[in-house]
């Protein structure tokens, strides 16, 4: 049996790919960030607690809607 022995470290290529799609990821993140903070840029910390406080209510109670349906149908 296999289970439980050693696997070999993974090839130069394998560190390779992973290295580049850890890039790539890291790349479009801050894409997303630099656009979303574009966005953003004039708006007062005020009026961007009350856009985290909106979204966080508006999925929060969409989710516990979900709960609900999920057990009055069990």
């Amino acid at each position: 049996m296999r289970i439980f022995k050693k696997r070999k470290a993974g090839s130069a290529i394998d560190e390779q790919a992973w290295m580049r799609a850890s890039l790539l990821i890291a790349d479009k993140q801050r894409k997303a960030a630099d656009y979303l903070s574009r966005k953003t840029q004039y708006w007062s910390r005020n009026s961007k607690i009350i856009a985290l406080v909106m979204f966080c209510l508006l999925f929060g109670g969409a989710c516990f809607l979900l709960l609900i349906k999920a057990i009055i149908h069990f």
